[in-house]
């Protein structure tokens, strides 16, 4: 007979009980992962938010309003790239002239403060949180953002007085000066070109010159193992294709609260010509700041530990479940999560997984809307408890994203949800639905395009 008496031990003895098995089971299953820290082109970012800020600044004004916008600082032959004729020559009123600076010191009241070594970011990342993860070839890349401010400067000039006036009163109501807004936005994140060839050469794919040679193939590879879509473009600094990350739902901020500015025009002789209107706006948005790149023969496996403090009580749950990281389809994890049957349950609310504005959701809704079924491409696995080999047979209704048991559930008992999904078919359908290869920043209202009203769509 096995010793059944309870101990009353302490929480600080739980924790040194806790340890100890999770010392044991690391010093079993881990190996060393090797790292690096790559940091993107800061003039990317730079010159994201310029374009970004250019694009909803023209959209205040009427289509065709302003005859030129310059932009201060950019190269001295940019306009000649639009083939315009005489607008190159000699700008005609009313037209406008945007100066940017970035705010160097600010860093989110220390939130993007990195004071720190390369090597303590580095030991701080976890390979977990990759957006790109490739179980079998063990590589894994994460990325960092930080937010960029820049302060924008900007004059209207038109020709008389009336034209200043009139237009005053339509920018302070097109630009709601003296509050703030704010816009999700859809932004292409430049990737180091050695962090893609070291990941072509792994995953092994030939490389010569610097360059990857199947690069059809190889954007399949990389969109069947990432969170985000890839995307292969022109980067317009160097006039050089390379590859870039679609990031989604970027947070974009600008301030409009300092109030619009207008001087007495220029004198010519007897007339007077050359008003201004002048602004200044304040534009926050985010940028990729570093890159961590990981690469290991074999996997590292941590289990974290909380720390208690001295009045809290300690709770400790070890998960040593080994749950397939990858499924027969070769598709990767989306998420796991637990629920608790009742007896006599006959199906599982998984609608809750399904809630939001994001590429599996839209790629669903995408498929519903066509009469297929999203099978084909997310694989739902249910496990009962903690053993993998009994799997919970069933089936998926997408309209009503419930989960159909076969027969009542005998006894109430905790179920694993386990759910993979086609990341290639995600990410390529999200660059088809969003054209990425359209624009390197643009807003996110395609996201509700799939939902629409007929009568939206034909405004759009």
């Amino acid at each position: 007979m096995p010793d059944l008496t309870r101990e009353v031990i302490s929480p600080r003895e739980l924790d040194d009980i806790i340890r100890t098995q999770i010392n044991r089971y690391q010093a079993e299953h881990t190996e060393k992962m090797y790292t690096s820290l790559a940091m993107p082109s800061y003039v990317h970012g730079y010159s994201l938010a310029i374009q970004y800020f250019t694009n909803w600044f023209e959209s205040k004004f009427d289509k065709g309003y302003l005859q030129s916008v310059y932009i201060d600082g950019k190269h001295v032959i940019d306009d000649y790239k639009k083939f315009s004729d005489k607008t190159i020559i000699k700008a005609h009123n009313p037209r406008a002239r945007i100066e940017p600076r970035v705010d160097y010191d600010y860093d989110r009241e220390n939130v993007d403060w990195h004071g720190a070594s390369p090597e303590v970011y580095i030991r701080r990342s976890d390979f977990e949180n990759s957006f790109f993860r490739d179980y079998d070839r063990k590589l894994f890349l994460s990325c960092r953002q930080r937010a960029l401010k820049m302060n924008f400067n900007c004059k209207v000039r038109v020709n008389t007085r009336s034209q200043q006036l009139d237009l005053f009163n339509k920018m302070e109501m097109n630009f709601r000066i003296g509050a703030t807004q704010y816009e999700y936005t859809s932004v292409d994140f430049h990737i180091p070109k050695a962090i893609i060839l070291n990941i072509a050469k792994r995953a092994g794919f030939e490389v010569a010159n610097d360059n990857v040679i199947n690069i059809i193939d190889f954007l399949a590879y990389l969109n069947s193992h990432s969170d985000i879509p890839f995307l292969f473009k022109l980067r317009a600094i160097n006039q050089k294709p390379e590859y870039f990350i679609r990031v989604n739902g970027l947070y974009t901020h600008i301030n409009t609260v300092d109030k619009l500015q207008l001087d007495d025009g220029e004198r010519d002789g007897k007339l007077e010509t050359n008003f201004h209107i002048e602004m200044n706006p304040i534009l926050t948005m985010p940028i990729p700041y570093f890159y961590v790149y990981f690469s290991a023969d074999e996997l590292t496996d941590g289990v974290p530990v909380k720390e208690p403090d001295e009045t809290s009580v300690a709770i400790y749950s070890i998960n040593l479940f080994d749950i397939p990281r990858v499924d027969e389809n070769g598709w990767g994890q989306a998420a796991i999560t637990e629920y608790q049957t009742d007896e006599g349950d006959t199906e599982i609310d998984l609608s809750s997984i399904f809630q939001g504005d994001n590429s599996l959701t839209r790629a669903i809704k995408h498929d519903l809307t066509r009469g297929v079924s999203p099978d084909h491409f997310i694989h739902i696995v249910i496990y009962r408890g903690n053993d993998v080999a009994v799997e919970v047979q069933g089936r998926m209704d997408w309209k009503t994203k419930v989960f159909k048991l076969p027969y009542p559930e005998p006894q109430p008992d905790p179920l694993r949800i386990v759910m993979y999904y086609n990341r290639q078919y995600i990410n390529e359908l999200d660059i088809q639905l969003g054209k990425y290869n359209e624009s390197r920043v643009d807003r996110t209202d395609f996201i509700d395009i799939v939902n629409a009203h007929p009568d939206d769509k034909k405004k759009k």
